[in-house]
């Protein structure tokens, strides 16, 4: 099956949507996990906040491109969302495992933005580029912040009298 490159440029950023939105609903199920850690909590709302805009934006890019949402991806996205979210909820050190998903989303998102520029560059579309640019700065600002909190979290579960 022969795809242009805009095809495929749509299809990659359906992609990146769906990805997106099941992060919405991972980082409300991961605040709603942190209620103790009021900074954790905060940091993910905030960027539960920013991944929506995201989503947002990626769907304007579609449509300015001359494609629509994927309804299935967008689907499979929020069910996928759904389960990541709560799959951790049994586990005692549910704090650090969200944490460490958090770390390996960021990373992700940034490698798909990162060939989401040369897709754009490759279809034409080179006014994506600062768009998926800054994608990739938003990502890094957390990959940051977890690089800093991520031992924190580690200590305080570590330390509990309870952890085994």
């Amino acid at each position: 099956m022969a795809t242009t490159p805009q095809d495929t440029l749509i299809s990659w950023l359906n992609d990146a949507y769906a990805m997106e939105k099941s992060l919405v609903q991972v980082l409300e199920n991961h605040a709603n996990d942190a209620k103790e850690f009021p900074n954790i909590r905060s940091k993910d709302l905030e960027h539960k906040e920013v991944t929506q805009r995201h989503a947002d934006t990626l769907r304007e890019c579609i449509e300015r491109l001359g494609g629509s949402v994927s309804a299935s991806k967008a689907a499979m996205g929020t069910v996928s969302g759904f389960f990541q979210g709560i799959s951790t909820g049994m586990a005692p050190d549910e704090l650090v495992k969200n944490c460490l998903a958090d770390y390996a989303s960021e990373h992700f998102e940034v490698a798909c933005y990162k060939g989401l520029i040369e897709a754009a560059r490759i279809a034409g579309h080179d006014e994506l580029v600062p768009i998926f640019e800054q994608h990739i700065r938003d990502e890094q600002d957390m990959i940051r912040w977890l690089d800093q909190n991520l031992p924190r979290v580690i200590e305080s579960y570590m330390l509990q009298p309870t952890s085994a």
